[in-house]
């Protein structure tokens, strides 16, 4: 049988990084060992040292350092198992562990006459390491690996991951999925070692770390410089003018953006010119800035035509803002309609922001999302009105909002009005009074002049909204506005290169023209260059298409939205509306 000694041997051995040459000394009563090291630098025994707890899965704090100006030492530190704190409490570490690990790093004795009699120092070995290991708690158990520092290796590849636009999370799943095809089966214990497996919290702590360094401060003067100068550097870059901060007569600060991408839909994009989406989302970053964005639709989706960041989302701040962003516009801009704006804007029910894009342009038609007018009748139907009654009024409500003509408003109205369980409700008849009064608004019949394509709903900008959060912020809080406005122009303008990158090579799915199969293609009369007469599948009538505006009389495509009646007139003759065959070049 092996003596305790050589038991001792192989064990601390086993603790030892490898690539070193080691003299070992071990006590045979006591788990307790001097060791010489062949190392010629402090650097080399500073790495010597992570790499020991590396091998040994064990942590050491300071408990006592010496100066460097020492005679005979050139570097001296003594060690304290991590367990062995002065902290107390229900999470605390502390086991008052007596393992010590001195480390004694002698001068060479080349440029020197010495005295001592120790032959090792001449052949190199000027690290003395006196250890004790005799730890007073289990070592290797999940508990206590959870418990180890994370290592240099596994926070620069956190960084990196940071760098490439992973979350906290995101980037933590990147690394066990890792671990998982380097470590196979031992991957259950790799997980379990904080050194290469850290914890969310770790993760979270270093990415505001390393975006603090980036961006500096989170508020006050100096984020105002620092974004004031980042935003200088991104113009010139670009050439132009893109971004500019503001402060209001009122201290509140304004950001608005409008990178290359989006000037380019400016100019390029009929929609543009004929509506536009706004809508916005506060807590994007740790001083809770409000985010505007501006989009219009087109057969790649939504493209974005501008971005507003504000303090505050008072009717005069968004004023400023949306003046601010009009005066970054370029040339053109709206699809040639730069001086009176597009054609007409849809906006949720926010009466700050309808009152201050009225104010900015005031040719426009300031229409309401029809979804999110339904939703604000639903929840006001809640409060007051007993629950088998809701769905009556509800249904009564969206006569109105659907009517065919004007004509069909009215009746409609006047239905409701005259209903009895209508009528038992004063306030609910008070408030539908109210609501209709703002009927040009809301009621599709009443913009059947205007180039809505169909669109009756914020639907394009919410999409928009989730890709802000998902694909830029990561669902986490920007750091400061100075990183929020960089997000903004970096991974928000790439997202969209990318998108219209992969739309361009016919890689977006989704995007189909209505289906036409129940219309005779062979009937169909081409009048001139724009205009055709489809004949109808329905009525036996005909309606007229006209690829010029986008447009057929039918109901569906009166406002220009996709029918089938300008897919037949694509699919016959190999020409048709924008919003079927692609952007104008």
């Amino acid at each position: 049988m092996c003596s305790r000694k050589e038991t001792l041997e192989t064990l601390i051995t086993k603790l030892l990084p490898s690539g070193y040459t080691h003299l070992l000394c071990v006590k045979e009563d006591e788990f307790r060992a001097h060791l010489k090291v062949q190392l010629s630098t402090k650097e080399e025994v500073e790495k010597w040292l992570e790499e020991f707890q590396n091998s040994s899965t064990l942590t050491w704090r300071n408990a006592r350092t010496y100066p460097a100006s020492g005679r005979y030492n050139v570097y001296r530190v003594d060690l304290r198992c991590q367990h062995k704190t002065y902290a107390s409490g229900k999470y605390s570490r502390n086991t008052n562990c007596p393992a010590t690990l001195f480390l004694v790093f002698k001068r060479s004795m080349e440029n020197r006459r010495s005295r001592s009699s120790d032959r090792h120092m001449a052949e190199g070995y000027l690290l003395y390491v006196n250890l004790r290991n005799e730890h007073n708690h289990r070592l290797a158990c999940a508990n206590a690996l959870r418990k180890r520092d994370v290592s240099a290796v596994t926070i620069e590849r956190l960084t990196e991951l940071f760098e490439k636009g992973h979350s906290p999370s995101s980037a933590l799943d990147t690394i066990k999925y890792d671990l998982q095809e380097e470590e196979g089966e031992e991957y259950l214990y790799a997980a379990a070692d904080c050194a290469i497996c850290p914890d969310v919290q770790f993760c979270y702590r270093l990415y505001y770390k390393i975006f603090q360094k980036s961006y500096g401060a989170p508020s006050g003067e100096k984020m105002v410089i620092d974004l004031e100068e980042r935003l200088a550097r991104y113009n010139e870059e670009q050439g132009c003018v893109c971004a500019q901060i503001e402060q209001t007569i009122d201290g509140q600060q304004i950001v608005a953006i409008c990178t290359p991408v989006m000037q380019r839909v400016h100019t390029r994009v009929q929609q543009s010119g004929e509506i536009i989406f706004v809508d916005s989302s506060g807590y994007c970053d740790r001083q809770n800035h409000c985010l505007f964005l501006f989009l219009t639709h087109s057969a790649a989706g939504g493209l974005p035509l501008g971005v507003l960041i504000t303090t505050s989302e008072s009717a005069a701040t968004l004023t400023a803002g949306i003046s601010l962003l009009k005066r970054l516009l370029p040339p053109g801009a709206f699809f040639g309609r730069e001086d009176h704006g597009p054609q007409a804007v849809m906006t949720d029910d926010c009466s700050a922001l309808r009152q201050a894009l009225a104010t900015v342009y005031p040719g426009a038609s300031i229409l309401l999302c029809t979804f999110h007018l339904l939703q604000a009748m639903w929840r006001w139907l809640w409060n007051g009105i007993k629950k088998e009654e809701r769905p009556q009024l509800l249904n009564g409500f969206r006569g109105l909002v659907y009517a065919r003509t004007a004509e069909d408003l009215s009746a409609a109205y006047a239905t409701l009005s005259a209903d009895p369980l209508a009528s038992k409700h004063k306030n609910f008849m008070k408030h539908l009074l109210e609501v209709y009064g703002r009927r040009q608004e809301w009621a599709l019949c009443l913009r059947v002049h205007l180039l809505t394509r169909g669109n009756n709903t914020n639907n394009y900008v919410e999409s928009a909204m989730k890709i802000v959060k998902d694909k830029v912020l990561h669902r986490l809080k920007a750091y400061n506005l100075t990183q929020l406005v960089d997000f903004i122009a970096t991974r928000f303008e790439a997202y969209y290169i990318r998108h219209l990158t992969d739309f361009a090579n016919n890689r977006v799915k989704n995007l189909t023209a209505p289906k036409c199969g129940d219309v005779d293609c062979q009937k169909i009369v081409r009048e001139d260059e724009v205009n055709f007469t489809v004949p109808s599948a329905s009525t036996g009538g005909w309606y007229h298409v006209n690829t010029g505006l986008s447009c057929c009389t039918c109901p569906v495509g009166q406002t220009g939205a996709p029918c089938k009646h300008q897919s037949a007139v694509v699919q016959t003759f190999g020409e048709g509306p924008l919003q079927m065959t692609g952007l104008k070049a």
